[in-house]
């Protein structure tokens, strides 16, 4: 039925469907990560008519915990915070999990949901362009074959979600005659598992948290390590404040706590009793937010502890406290438990380097003062491309690309869209990390506003949505207002800034994240509907669908918000 639309003259178009079904909608998740993986979830269940499609560039899921395979590789921090809200792993092996355990947990939880049966491994995107007149993103794929071949595809669909993250495009070092060595060159995401280092010459370069955490590897079965690296860094204690110190102070294991077959049973058995254990390891946790604000009595606390830790476990060898210890603030750069590194840093079979690297011949390393070290191996723990560029051609409306917008430092709206670029959410973009808190917080509240804008898309029929150049002026006014007030400013190397700007964190704490998220400010967006339909053609045709199947119509009386009877406190504050 098609009647006349009286303030706009256009035909509208009578839609004989229930108000509460929503148009098909396609969606490409691009990542199956942590992340990816959370989205698909929470789509399927929140989204009824949605066809879902999720690639993943490797040959196995779990993102960085697939990719990151060297020694030593952990969670940094307690594993019972770093999992999702809906799937509590009571059986972590210690309080601080290696990566492997990690990654069994992704992988629990994509096969518990089914993911594991959807995604297409060894895909990925070499182009994304959004067709204007159709409302569509055409992704152009490649996929390497079972023989090894590649094989291109397109897809098309009316959803990305771009779920890529940030920590997983590796780089080399830029040290020339590097690729010359002829011994063994590994980078920690890309490190051969079958190599021993047992009585070998490692180099080490790096001080971040992958070189922290794999000397105490290297150096356990090294004959010698040499430690190159360009800055200091500080080396805090285990995240998680007073709980974690307790926790810690129960073990003689360095920096990490085993559980007890006893506390596996109960946290397995009573459900209760672990909420609880969870509650109060997660609130520790969010409670070392007001470490990141300088000067005050947190973070001066918190910086004279780590000083004081670093030059009692640096006590035997003070002169290299003197080499590791940055100027800047902690907080500045990620910090790095690091259990283990300092204690390595003293060993007899560890040398700490802070000389330049001059170049590297096919067996050794040259620094600016003239010394060699031969080497049987180079490991480079040196990082990645933090531009949050993404590695393949992003077009969006009139050949705008992400790559001309990002070229300066990358800005999304909320951490999660861009002008331009309509229907594309990023989960794990630009300003999605956290300084102090929950990272997995954060990323369930992203999942939980992108969810919510596809279910706008289906339920109200829309071809496009595409947030508003001003909502991301106003959100990068506040970014330069906010974090001039906190550690991250101060003059340090970090992964957090480009060009001056902090790209990598989100402006302020998790639990801040979480509250901004979840009521998404739709006013921010501009809106298209479908060519030829009015924008309320979605209201259908006067139907539910628990109208239509004539099965539970009294459903609401399961779902009532009863509200408590207002306190005399709570009256008196009342006029």
């Amino acid at each position: 039925m098609i009647m006349a639309d009286p303030s706009t003259g256009a035909d509208f178009q009578f839609q004989d469907r229930p108000v509460n079904q929503g148009r098909e909608v396609r969606a490409v998740i691009i990542g199956a990560g942590v992340s990816g993986i959370g989205t698909y979830i929470r789509l399927l269940q929140y989204v009824p008519n949605i066809k879902i499609t999720i690639l993943d560039k490797n040959p196995s899921i779990s993102g960085t915990w697939y990719e990151n395979r060297y020694p030593g590789v952990a969670c940094d921090i307690p594993s019972h915070v770093y999992q999702y809200t809906f799937e509590p792993n009571t059986q972590w092996s210690k309080y601080f999990s290696p990566g492997a355990e990690i990654q069994e947990y992704v992988k629990h939880v994509a096969r518990k949901y089914a993911v594991d049966r959807k995604v297409r491994l060894n895909t990925k995107v070499t182009a994304a362009t959004w067709d204007e007149q159709i409302g569509i993103w055409a992704l152009d794929t490649e996929t390497i074959s079972p023989e090894g071949g590649k094989v291109n595809g397109r897809l098309e669909a009316e959803v990305v979600i771009n779920a890529t993250g940030l920590l997983n495009k590796w780089k080399w070092p830029e040290i020339p005659g590097l690729h010359d060595f002829q011994g063994n060159l590994l980078h920690s995401a890309n490190w051969d598992t079958s190599w021993d280092w047992t009585n070998k010459k490692v180099a080490l370069i790096g001080c971040g948290s992958s070189a922290i955490q794999m000397l105490p590897k290297l150096q356990a079965k090294a004959s010698a390590v040499y430690n190159f690296t360009r800055g200091g860094t500080w080396i805090s204690q285990p995240f998680g404040s007073s709980f974690t110190e307790a926790t810690l102070a129960q073990t003689d294991e360095p920096g990490n706590y085993t559980y007890t077959a006893e506390e596996l049973h109960k946290f397995a058995e009573d459900p209760k009793y672990y909420k609880q254990f969870r509650k109060g390891v997660e609130r520790y946790i969010n409670m070392d937010y007001p470490c990141l604000f300088p000067g005050s009595p947190e973070e001066v606390a918190g910086t004279e502890a780590i000083r004081s830790n670093m030059k009692n476990k640096l006590a035997s060898k003070p002169e290299i406290f003197d080499a590791l210890k940055p100027r800047f603030v902690p907080g500045c750069r990620r910090l790095t438990p690091g259990p283990g590194y300092l204690e390595a840093l003293t060993q007899d079979n560890v040398s700490f380097i802070k000389t330049p690297i001059s170049e590297v011949t096919k067996s050794s390393i040259l620094t600016t003062d003239g010394k060699e070290y031969k080497v049987d191996a180079i490991a480079c723990a040196t990082g990645f491309d933090t531009s949050f560029v993404p590695r393949f051609p992003i077009v969006g409306r009139d050949g705008l690309q992400i790559s001309d917008e990002w070229s300066h430092h990358a800005s999304a709206y909320m951490s999660h869209s861009v002008p331009g670029f309509p229907n594309y959410f990023f989960v794990g973009g630009p300003n999605s990390a956290t300084g102090g808190g929950s990272l997995l917080i954060i990323f369930e509240s992203l999942i939980g506003y992108v969810v919510k804008a596809v279910q706008k898309i289906s339920r109200e029929h829309l071809k496009a949505m595409e947030v508003k150049k001003s909502a991301l002026a106003s959100w990068n006014s506040y970014l330069d207002k906010y974090f001039p007030r906190t550690v991250h400013m101060d003059d340090c190397t970090s992964w957090y800034k480009v060009n001056g700007k902090i790209t990598g964190l989100w402006p302020g704490s998790s639990l801040h994240a979480r509250a901004t998220l979840e009521n998404p400010r739709w006013e921010d967006y501009e809106y298209d509907s479908l060519d030829g339909h009015n924008p309320l053609e979605w209201l259908g045709n006067g139907w539910t669908i628990a109208d239509k199947e004539r099965g539970d119509l009294s459903f609401y009386l399961d779902e009532v918000d009863y509200p408590p009877v207002p306190s005399e406190d709570v009256l008196a504050k009342q006029p």
